[in-house]
């Protein structure tokens, strides 16, 4: 796998997403705004007085969403200015724990302990809405559903518009750390180490890999028919994610927070950001 480093960063809490031909992160106490043409830094705003590990954004339309503990920061996506910045959690047990999708002027807002906050950012009206009894990091969106994975290993279907759970089931036995949906299907990894293919529909379990992956893993995307994996305790590993049969597996030392965008796929080994090109 061929490597080009593109940017020399301390990687304590790194996020990163691509939008357009930026990549954008937030490390320590900054946010960034990297040029992917001119392979240079075009923004660095500096938000916070400390650093932090739990931190995390989303881009949506002209928009990026920065989730810290208990407050949602709004900054404008070209020259990364705080427009706002909302409290949403009161205490440990409500800290906000990502942002899930945009509709403006509303933002989906996921909070500890099962809640979803739907925040409007005009009027700064929050709707609060429990759809589990247990807390959830994982999540995807499709035209008409929301897919969690919960912290107890249940699957839940809901419906975008209503917010009600359609449908549940007990998919894995421990927590649901990652989904991925592609073509009706849902790809999902589970801390009791399995790597699953669920029916978007049916939510029969189609495939399975058990004793796949160790610790805290990712799935950083699909491209063409392999299933991307990243893990602080696994290597870099490519599966079919038709067969979930391992295809090939990458040493790449604290790779759970790379991304795909595209035929790019970046990552890093807390001291540099590397492009790599998938072929």
């Amino acid at each position: 796998m061929k490597k080009r480093k593109i940017f020399d960063i301390e990687n304590d809490g790194l996020n990163m997403a691509v939008d357009g031909k930026y990549l954008y992160m937030c490390c320590n106490r900054s946010m960034y705004k990297y040029d992917l043409d001119r392979m240079s830094i075009e923004v660095q705003n500096e938000l916070f007085k400390k650093d932090g590990k739990a931190r995390g954004f989303s881009i949506f339309n002209d928009f990026v969403f920065l989730w810290d503990f208990l407050d949602l920061y709004i900054l404008n996506k070209d020259n990364l200015d705080i427009i706002d910045v909302l409290r949403l959690g009161e205490n440990l047990s409500s800290d906000v724990c990502g942002t899930m999708w945009f509709d403006s002027p509303k933002v989906y807002v996921k909070i500890r302990n099962g809640w979803i906050y739907v925040l409007d950012i005009t009027t700064k009206k929050i709707d609060k809405i429990q759809v589990s009894d247990t807390s959830f990091w994982s999540d995807c969106v499709t035209e008409k559903y929301l897919f969690v994975g919960t912290v107890n290993g249940e699957l839940l279907e809901i419906d975008k518009a209503s917010l009600e759970t359609t449908r549940k089931i007990q998919l894995c036995k421990k927590n649901i750390y990652s989904i991925v949906y592609e073509n009706g299907l849902l790809y999902t990894v589970s801390q009791d180490q399995t790597i699953k293919v669920v029916d978007s529909v049916s939510l029969e379990t189609i495939s399975v890999a058990k004793k796949a992956v160790v610790g805290m893993v990712d799935i950083v995307g699909i491209y063409n028919d392999n299933l991307i994996i990243a893990g602080e305790r696994n290597p870099l590993s490519f599966w079919d994610k038709k067969s979930l049969q391992l295809r090939e597996s990458v040493d790449f030392p604290y790779n759970r927070n790379s991304i795909i965008s595209n035929d790019s796929l970046f990552i890093c080994d807390r001291q540099s950001i590397y492009k790599v090109v998938l072929t």
